[in-house]
């Protein structure tokens, strides 16, 4: 008993010194942690750090404003020539939403005579085939091509795509994607943009939701039109940098004039944006962006977080090759956000205040977008989407810039 009381005593001592020693080292890390603030915070670097940062946040207001200006000005139709198209698909995979979308292409409300329809079956390994020849066999004009192997160093879908292209009979190549439900008016909205100057003619493409208002969906929802006005002012004002490929349109002579995808086949993306630029920079056709809501073709939400998160890398990686005033006012936008952040921890009221200039500005953006593009959303849904936006960016936008993502079996 003597001993286990004496071992009692010294257990007891030593917990108390190893508390002390625990007080003492958590009152030393708080103190360095203190001073480290205080040297990282001088009064010079928070001054130095809201001049720049006021600097950004004119730069992003500049930016808005110059695209509200473009959103204002997006030109009606411009003809009513019933041109004829060939319509192609690049298809991996794709069983589970291949048929939604060639019912909706065969419903189209177009002269038969005058579209046709190019599936190109890239090596799926699933009953994407079957489907599409059992469809084809009471539809005339859908064309089934089925690839075995890529021999090209194209990357997969820009192979596909233009394998479909060297079948099209058609002058005018419209694109979707498998996974998309296309309006009937679809090709009539198109025909009326291409009028003798224009070589190319985008749109939007929200997506399909049962539940819109559910939090997730809502934020898919605003994100897409974000990016969407940020696209078509940017038509508008003759500086394009981004499209989508799932509501997408070009003449087959500015395909052969650029060279077909050659000069941009180092992305695994790009097949739309990076095109888009290059249709620019190389030619002098017109490009259009169409907003009626008669136009937009409805694609299929991501059915998990990863995959809306690969999907997302996948999106952004293209714009490592984007122009470098594109890249410099991203980046610029980015900062903003970072270096606001950051501000709060010692200015917390310079920070508010620019994180609400920002906000104010994507207000005016956003009610000019809703009108454009026929989508809703309450002032609760905006600034909820607005704060989820501002993480969602730090975190997912260099995540695309470094990050390999997966599409279709191929890694990049």
């Amino acid at each position: 008993m003597p001993i286990t009381s004496c071992l009692i005593v010294v257990l007891s001592f030593c917990l108390v010194n190893i508390d002390e020693h625990r007080c003492r080292s958590k009152i030393q890390l708080q103190l360095k942690a203190s001073e480290c603030f205080t040297i990282l915070f001088t009064p010079m670097i928070e001054t130095l750090l809201f001049g720049i940062l006021c600097f950004l946040a004119i730069v992003y207001v500049g930016v808005a404003l110059f695209a509200f200006y473009g959103l204002t000005k997006l030109t009606p139709p411009l003809t009513d020539t019933v041109h004829s198209f060939s319509i192609i698909v690049a298809a991996r995979n794709e069983e589970r939403t291949i048929a939604p979308l060639l019912h909706s292409l065969i419903a189209l409300d177009y002269p038969k005579e005058h579209y046709e329809i190019i599936i190109v079956n890239d090596r799926s390994t699933d009953a994407t085939a079957d489907i599409v020849t059992d469809i084809s066999a009471h539809a005339e004009n859908i064309t089934l091509i089925s690839l075995t192997e890529n021999n090209t160093d194209l990357p997969n879908k820009k192979h596909a795509l233009s394998v479909g292209i060297r079948h099209a009979r058609y002058p005018i190549l419209a694109f979707t994607d498998a996974d998309c439900i296309v309006p009937p008016t679809w090709l009539k909205r198109l025909s009326e943009q291409f009028s003798d100057d224009v070589g190319l003619v985008a749109g939007y493409s929200p997506y399909l939701f049962n539940e819109p208002k559910h939090w997730f969906n809502s934020f898919l929802r605003y994100e897409e039109l974000k990016g969407t006005i940020f696209a078509a002012a940017a038509v508008r004002l003759n500086s394009p940098y981004m499209c989508t490929g799932r509501n997408l349109a070009y003449r087959k002579i500015v395909f052969e004039q650029v060279g077909g995808f050659e000069k941009i086949k180092h992305s695994i993306s790009g097949d739309d944006d990076l095109f888009l630029q290059l249709v620019h920079k190389t030619t002098h056709w017109k490009i259009r962006y169409m907003t009626s809501p008669s136009s937009y073709v409805h694609t299929q939400p991501p059915i998990h977080l990863r995959s809306f998160v690969n999907q997302r890398i996948r999106h952004i990686s293209a714009s490592k090759y984007y122009p470098i005033t594109t890249k410099v006012l991203f980046g610029c936008a980015h900062l903003l956000l970072l270096g606001s952040l950051l501000l709060l921890l010692s200015l917390p009221l310079y920070a508010l205040i620019l994180l609400l200039v920002r906000m104010n500005v994507d207000a005016l953006l956003i009610a000019k977008g809703k009108e454009l593009f026929n989508e809703e959303f309450s002032v609760g849904e905006f600034f909820r989407n607005e704060l989820l936006l501002i993480f969602y960016t730090l975190i997912i936008g260099p995540f695309g810039l470094v990050k390999k993502f997966e599409w279709k079996g191929a890694v990049s």
